[in-house]
């Protein structure tokens, strides 16, 4: 195992290395950190090489200070490992950052995994999304940080279609210290400062053999994102895991683990 952190663009990055073979990245959700992906490290490392890192302005990565891309640090990344192409597993905000990238660098793509995957300018449609966003920015007018992590662990944790009580009290437990750690250090900088492309709208334009897995319990936007995907990327097809919301490889490690392996095999 290799640790460390690389330069790149006013900023650096902290990034973890296991394993050998073909090379997968593991992009993290937004407001979460590469912890994560503790389980799928150790599922992928005798057959992968898996690096995971934390996105600027997240985990142990660098606050940013000024406006950047975070497909253009992901690019950074992989120069410095010197990796000149790579499978990429991203969720949900890590999934917006995968697509940006394979939009922009194709070549540098090998395969492409989206789990309950976000694009970037989507717009939120979702009723109880709209509605938890709302109690958010309330808290947030408020100062009251642990309603803030309410509200965050609601949508994209619990979803809506379950109660708090109806999650694995586990996960629940390690996304919210995630979502704390990551609003109290960096605040949301790796949001308001990022630059991004419209995938919502070019999504026919990714070319990478591509994965979508969604919760069934997942918010209509994630579902009806991967129905997208699924009809418009070149080659892409799509699961639906049953029991799960947003969170799929923490409440289904080991499912999640073997169907990655299975697709990455396929390649």
């Amino acid at each position: 195992m290799t640790t460390g952190r690389i330069q790149v663009e006013n900023s650096e990055l902290a990034y973890e290395v296991r394993g050998d073979g073909d090379p997968v990245i593991l992009l993290h959700g937004g407001i979460l950190d590469s912890r994560m992906w503790d389980a799928q490290m150790a599922a992928l490392a005798p057959h992968h090489t898996v690096i995971r890192y934390d996105a600027r302005g997240h985990g142990e990565s660098s606050t940013p200070t000024e406006r950047f891309k975070h497909y253009e640090d992901l690019r950074e990344l992989m120069t410095a490992l010197e990796l000149p192409r790579a499978s990429l597993v991203g969720l949900s905000g890590g999934g917006r950052i995968a697509v940006d990238f394979a939009l922009t660098y194709p070549d540098l793509v090998e395969n492409l995994v989206l789990v309950a995957t976000g694009l970037s300018s989507m717009v939120t449609k979702d009723p109880f999304v709209l509605e938890q966003n709302k109690k958010l920015e309330e808290a947030g007018v408020r100062g009251d940080l642990p309603a803030a992590i309410e509200c965050i662990l609601r949508m994209w944790v619990d979803g809506p279609r379950r109660a708090p009580a109806d999650v694995d009290q586990d996960v629940r437990r390690l996304c919210q210290e995630m979502y704390t750690q990551t609003v109290v250090r960096h605040g949301l900088s790796g949001f308001t400062l990022m630059d991004e492309l419209r995938a919502i709208e070019r999504t026919g334009e990714l070319t990478p053999r591509t994965l979508t897995l969604a919760g069934d319990l997942d918010s209509s936007d994630i579902l009806a994102i991967s129905d997208q995907i699924e009809c418009e990327a070149r080659d892409a097809r799509k699961l639906v895991v049953p029991g799960v919301a947003h969170m799929i490889n923490l409440e289904k490690p080991a499912e999640f683990s073997g169907i990655l392996l299975d697709f990455l095999a396929c390649s």
